[in-house]
């Protein structure tokens, strides 16, 4: 009866520490894959940043001229610093492109991730094609802005490229 408790308490003592040893390995590799996915996340330009357009307005500036003003949302959807960002903005319309505008933002305090900045772009109506003005000055008229050949640069002068 002896031997039978002392060969259940050395059963049961070595398969505790079994189990305590291959838990560890376990443990070691999730934390190696969430590495590889942390650094997955910056190779690529639409999980790095998000340009989103938000509103639309018509205005006149101090010198009587008349603007469009886009208001645009840029956030940081990455996990490093972006001091720089540059864009090219396609404007869209019943499926033609009305009006293009090569966008840089050069950022005085680099943009943290997770965080966002407002942009309020003002385009001068002598700058879109006489053509396509009725349709950025129709408030109701669907204007789709696409944020294409994005360039991100990170604070540690990294940079990522995008063409479409």
């Amino acid at each position: 009866m002896k031997n039978l408790k002392l060969f259940i308490t050395v059963s049961m003592a070595s398969i505790f520490l079994a189990m305590n040893t291959f838990a560890a390995p376990t443990k070691a590799s999730s934390k190696t894959t969430s590495k590889k996915e942390a650094a997955a996340e910056v190779n690529s330009i639409s999980q790095a940043v998000s340009i989103d357009v938000e509103d639309r307005q018509l205005m006149i500036d101090n010198n009587g001229q008349a603007l469009v003003v886009f208001k645009y949302v840029v956030t940081n959807t990455g996990n490093k610093p972006i001091s720089n960002i540059q864009w090219i903005s396609a404007y869209v319309s019943k499926r033609e492109v009305i009006h293009s505008q090569n966008m840089q933002l050069e950022l005085e305090a680099n943009l943290m991730p997770g965080k966002s900045i407002t942009i309020n772009l003002q385009i001068p109506f002598v700058q879109i094609d006489e053509k396509f003005r009725s349709a950025f000055t129709d408030l109701q008229a669907r204007i789709d802005v696409y944020p294409i050949d994005r360039v991100v640069r990170f604070n540690d002068k990294k940079e990522l490229r995008e063409q479409k």
